[in-house]
């Protein structure tokens, strides 16, 4: 288990870009108990972060957007692109 953020969602990336289709990451949260628990695994390694802290929210929105892009696009995926694409709104779909 890692205590601090900066290092897991450093290690969840690299993992994810070195094994895109191998790596699972899985985010559970216990509403009773106020704790959310993020994993990263590629049946080789594990990294598990665990925080109360509301404010590791949007840390997390922001991994989950990367994870996603790196899952789905590939390890080599320009995640700077991506979100010019977004911010010009070329990445929306059709309504």
């Amino acid at each position: 288990m890692l205590l601090e953020w900066d290092e897991f969602a450093a290690k969840a990336e690299e993992m994810a870009r070195r094994n895109p289709l191998h790596t699972r990451y899985v985010v559970k949260y216990k509403h009773a108990e106020g704790k959310m628990t993020l994993k990263a695994t590629d049946n080789e390694e594990c990294f598990t972060y665990k925080t109360n802290q509301a404010s590791d929210l949007k840390k997390m929105e922001k991994l989950n957007r990367i994870m996603s892009a790196v899952m789905a696009r590939g390890g080599d995926v320009d995640l700077d692109a991506l979100e010019d694409q977004q911010a010009q709104g070329k990445g929306k779909g059709k309504r």
